[in-house]
C-alpha cells in the first residue's frame, strides 16, 4: 500500500482526461492526489458534480468539466482535464494490506492510515494516506485536508480511522509539520 500512495513517477494526463470523462454523478472513484502540504493520499467515494460539471470526490476537486476532445482515432470524445494535484486515475490499488484498528489519538506524524468520513453532499469516503500534525498543535493531526483529531476530540466527520504502518516503517512520503498558511496582502 505505501508504495502505492507513492505515486506513477510520471502522470498519464491523456489517460487521465478520457477516464474522468466517463465519469458520472454518484459512480464510486478512487483518485490519488498529490500535494505539498498532506503528502500523498487516496480518497474513495461517490463522484460529485459541481453546478459547473466540475468532478469532486470527498469534497475535493478531480476534474473540470467536459469538453469536446478527439480520441485516438479521430473521432469525437468527452474528457474531462484532471486538476493539478490529481496524481493518478483511476487509482486501483491491487494488492492486500492489514490495517489495525487504533484510537485517533494513539497516532501521530508521518503514520499510514486508512480513515471513513461522511459528509453532506459527498457522502461516505475514505481517504488513504499519511497524518500529519500542525506545527505548534501536535494533537491537530489531519490525513489529505480532512481533520482526524483536534486538541477538544476526534472530528465530527469521522467515522473510523485505521493505522496500515507508523512512521519509518513505511516508504510512503511524510510531508514536513504543517505551518500556519500565509495569504498575501493579510
Amino acid at each position: 500500500m505505501d508504495v502505492f500512495i507513492k505515486g506513477p513517477s510520471k502522470r498519464d494526463v491523456a489517460g487521465m482526461k478520457a477516464a474522468f470523462g466517463e465519469v458520472a454523478a454518484g459512480d464510486v472513484i478512487s483518485v490519488l492526489y498529490k500535494t505539498t502540504r498532506f503528502g500523498n493520499f487516496l480518497i474513495t467515494g461517490a463522484a460529485h458534480a459541481t453546478v459547473l460539471d466540475d468532478v469532486m470526490v470527498g469534497g475535493l476537486n478531480a476534474a473540470a468539466a467536459k469538453k469536446k476532445a478527439k480520441d485516438a482515432d479521430g473521432g469525437e470524445t468527452m474528457a474531462r482535464q484532471p486538476d493539478k494535484d490529481v496524481r493518478a486515475f483511476p487509482a486501483v490499488f491491487e494488492g492486500e494490506f492489514a490495517p489495525e484498528d487504533i484510537e485517533v489519538s494513539e497516532l501521530s506524524h508521518g503514520d499510514l492510515v486508512v480513515a471513513s468520513f461522511s459528509q453532506e453532499p459527498y457522502g461516505d469516503f475514505v481517504i488513504t494516506g499519511v497524518v500529519t500534525e500542525a506545527e505548534n498543535d501536535r494533537s491537530y493531526l489531519m490525513v489529505g485536508p480532512w481533520i482526524l483529531q483536534t486538541a477538544e476530540e476526534a472530528a465530527p466527520r469521522l467515522l473510523s480511522v485505521q493505522r496500515v504502518a507508523a512512521n519509518g516503517t513505511h516508504v510512503a512520503p511524510v510531508p514536513t509539520l504543517r505551518g500556519l498558511v500565509e495569504v498575501d496582502g493579510l
